[in-house]
């Protein structure tokens, strides 16, 4: 019987993070999606076209998750939008930023978000 450090249920934007930055860390990882296709709301997210983020400052960012976005601020303060950028672009997924701020993949497809992440993810 395999034998797993981590184990992480579903594979959405975030299990699939998860997932990864354990397997990164070196732990053995086992990553279960109940659905199909792993990553599946990614995939439509931004009509298809997968809104990363916004380049907006992290106070003003925090600012729309109304009153209780305030406990969002110590995590976004270690990995915001530069970090998320970078590390997309480590994986191959280049980015461009359009009208209001918004930070999409180059290609206009989630799919390629997705398949970055899975690749990760090992």
């Amino acid at each position: 019987m395999t034998e797993y450090q981590v184990i992480v249920v579903g594979a959405g934007a975030a299990g699939l993070m998860a997932a990864g930055q354990a397997a990164e860390l070196g732990a053995k990882t086992l990553l279960l999606e109940k659905m199909s296709r792993p990553g599946r709301k990614l995939r439509i997210t931004g009509k298809g076209r997968c809104n990363l983020t916004n380049i907006a400052a992290v106070e003003e960012f925090i600012e729309h998750f109304g009153p209780t976005g305030h406990f969002l601020r110590q995590a976004f303060y270690r990995f915001f939008t530069p970090e998320l950028v970078a590390f997309f672009e480590e994986l191959g997924v280049p980015t461009v930023t359009e009208r209001g701020g918004r930070v999409f993949p180059a290609s206009g497809q989630a799919q390629d978000v997705v398949e970055a992440l899975l690749r990760w993810v090992g």
